[in-house]
């Protein structure tokens, strides 16, 4: 994984770009050379993107079988969630 700069505008903004395998990933913009803020919204890109559910369920090998379970499981709690949603909108559940 390697990060690179590209300075195209004055030195107070420039823009991180996060390489991977020949594949930009994530871009962020820091901008007054505020890296504290540039971080934040950097994580809150990739919890966003579900980069870091990804690392984390590449750690190890996953058996097929498991990987099956897994994303049943996902598409029941998708398919719940989405039921909720469309129930909260007719008005048949309280919102929270």
């Amino acid at each position: 994984m390697a990060a690179s700069f590209s300075y195209s505008r004055p030195s107070f903004y420039f823009r991180l770009t996060l390489i991977y395998r020949r594949r930009t990933l994530v871009q962020i913009i820091v901008r007054e050379n505020n890296v504290d803020q540039a971080l934040k919204a950097l994580k809150k890109k990739m919890q966003r993107e579900g980069t870091f559910r990804e690392m984390k369920r590449r750690n190890h090998f996953e058996k097929p079988s498991e990987k099956r379970a897994r994303e049943q499981a996902e598409a029941v709690r998708r398919t719940r969630k989405l039921q909720r949603k469309r129930a909260q909108r007719e008005g048949l559940l309280a919102i929270r």
